[in-house]
């Protein structure tokens, strides 16, 4: 790009920005067409936060919902991550049913959205996610008086900091958290696994996989070198791509699908999250697997359920996201994912073994939650190029 080229593009967004700040363009229009002169997301997502039109534009209450109910609800998730009794239950109880599809990362998911996809009702993002996405404009405001359950909720979970309310909205409800560590077959490997080093052992070449997740892999070598997941140095970025380019001989593969599938069939390391860690669990027995977090420190995250700007059926959205908060049906979905609730009274209505595995208060004080960097997200994106294409 030249420099008249960069001056061409820069005035362009000064009148783009003169133009929301009359109300003639709307922040889904500027992130369309900023996204098309080649800004990144967590750019324009800056520029909007600048700007403060983020706050003038997402002020307004709702729009009002049709209450009509439609033959299907569209349910874009992870794999294998609701219990299909649950699914059923709620097509009984409504007469809607659902069609799932699937996608493997949260950053698929949003390019997806970026794209302008369109045909999803119900997505279910991580936190950090969730922000980015309120901050684009590419999910809407909740009418929380259709879903009243989320008074089950535990509170630090009902107001989060990645779904502040600070325009008086709400734009997420809390599904299943967790946490990001290691599956041991200990039965195959008897040496104990303890800290992130294990998984830069030469001696369990071809016996490990990791994540194919950016921040999670990223974060587990800043976490190793006893920095921040949610550093925006890019001196400690590189250490971490640097370390974790040496690991990549030792890996068998990137994997975010097959956790439980390659614990049960022999892979003795597997850096996962702890639902599918324990899905394996409770297949193999404590004699053989062990979910170690590391003694450094270790990623935690809460999956939310939100609703595109895009969604056909947003009322039935509603009543879907106030059914998984009712606590029988979280405890269908906990008895499934292995996940940990949000709701704590899903404990009576599901396996004791999930919520022996919550950790202590003293563990989860070495835990830190993945979020939102900003406009250094793209940075993490360069950095995850350089380590896939090493």
């Amino acid at each position: 790009m030249t420099p008249g080229d960069r001056t061409g593009i820069e005035d362009t967004l000064v009148r783009m920005v003169e133009r929301m700040s009359r109300g003639s363009m709307s922040r889904k229009e500027f992130l369309k067409r900023a996204t098309a002169l080649g800004l990144s997301v967590p750019a324009v997502a800056t520029i909007l936060a600048a700007c403060g039109t983020e706050e003038a534009e997402t002020a307004k209450s709702p729009e009002p919902l049709s209450t009509t109910l439609p033959a299907e609800l569209s349910l874009y998730n992870w794999s294998e991550y609701i219990s299909p009794d649950a699914i059923k239950g709620f097509e009984k109880k409504y007469g809607i049913k659902v069609v799932e599809s699937y996608y493997d990362s949260n950053e698929a998911l949003l390019a997806k959205l970026e794209a302008g996809a369109t045909g999803y009702d119900v997505i279910v993002p991580d936190g950090m996610t969730v922000h980015i996405m309120l901050k684009m404009g590419l999910i809407q405001p909740l009418h929380m008086e259709y879903i009243p359950n989320i008074k089950n909720a535990m509170p630090s979970l009902q107001k989060p900091e990645y779904d502040p309310e600070t325009d008086g909205n709400k734009y997420s409800i809390p599904y299943q958290w967790g946490t990001t560590g290691i599956g041991h077959r200990k039965d195959l490997l008897p040496e104990p696994v303890t800290s992130w080093e294990s998984m830069w052992d030469p001696a369990h070449k071809g016996e490990m996989t990791m994540l194919n997740d950016i921040r999670d892999t990223l974060g587990a070598g800043l976490l190793s070198l006893g920095y921040s997941l949610n550093t925006t140095s890019q001196d400690e970025l590189d250490q971490a791509l640097e370390k974790l380019i040496e690991q990549k001989p030792l890996v068998k593969a990137y994997d975010s699908i097959n956790i439980k599938r390659s614990l049960v069939s022999g892979t003795p390391l597997c850096h996962g999250w702890s639902g599918y860690v324990l899905q394996a669990y409770d297949e193999l027995g404590p004699e053989k697997l062990e979910y170690v977090l590391p003694s450094e420190a270790f990623a935690m995250y809460c999956d939310n359920m939100a609703i595109p700007t895009t969604a056909a059926s947003p009322y039935a959205a509603h009543l879907f996201m106030d059914y998984v908060l009712d606590p029988k049906v979280a405890g269908q979905i906990v008895d499934y994912t292995w996940y940990s609730s949000p709701v704590p009274e899903a404990e009576q209505y599901s396996d004791p073994l999930v919520w022996d595995f919550v950790p202590s208060e003293e563990t989860l004080a070495r835990g830190e939650l993945i979020q939102d960097v900003g406009e250094f997200r793209a940075s993490y994106d360069e950095a995850w190029r350089q380590l896939r294409s090493a």
